[in-house]
């Protein structure tokens, strides 16, 4: 069960909030250029949709918490229970609450339309807490020049990184139209129950 729940908080975090803020700065660019209404559209079902997964994040990761908590023995729920609320308590629950935060602020339509905090939250939500602690740590290392490399071995040019993020995009995109798709089918079946429970009274 912990294993599912792990995969569970990160696809979410690496398919749904990374990609969201990368949306995010994508979608800025584009309405510069254009005001279409489709672009509005879509971008609403797209914050409908992280409003969604932020819920769902923060949900699994409270059961998780649980899970790990009651399924540990005692020594390691005494190290779990210090790291929950001793000194570094922060540093525990700063990155849930503010994926949470930030994915519902996005449900105001006034901050959702602001192209600052739109900007800010794509960034909160693509480095998060923990990868610039390593990004940071990673610039600060004391490493000779000669050791310096470009590119690793797994061929990651600057144009198939490019195709990875857009690729990224686009599968947020199908998980955007998958969700207003269900949203859409659910509220004609709530809707026909409701005129069939008025015809009967």
């Amino acid at each position: 069960m912990k294993e599912n729940i792990l995969l569970v908080l990160q696809i979410i975090t690496i398919d749904f909030f990374t990609a969201f803020g990368l949306y995010s700065l994508l979608f800025l660019i584009v309405s510069i250029f254009t005001k279409r209404l489709i672009l509005q559209k879509v971008d609403e079902e797209a914050t409908q949709f992280i409003s969604f997964a932020g819920v769902i994040y923060f949900s699994v990761w409270i059961i998780g918490l649980l899970v790990f908590y009651f399924e540990s023995n005692l020594e390691e729920q005494s190290r779990m229970f210090n790291r929950m609320f001793g000194p570094y308590w922060l540093g525990f629950w700063l990155q849930p609450i503010l994926y949470f935060v930030i994915t519902q602020l996005l449900r105001i339509k006034r901050i959702r339309k602001n192209a600052l905090l739109r900007i800010l939250f794509s960034f909160l939500l693509i480095i998060s807490i923990e990868r610039f602690v390593i990004l940071t740590t990673a610039l600060h290392r004391d490493y000779l020049p000669s050791s310096w490399t470009m590119y690793n071995d797994l061929d990651i040019y600057p144009e198939n990184y490019f195709l990875m993020l857009l690729a990224k995009i686009l599968i947020f995109l199908v998980f955007v139209g998958v969700y207003y798709l269900i949203k859409s089918r659910l509220k004609v079946f709530i809707n026909s129950k409701k005129t069939n429970i008025e015809k009967i009274h």
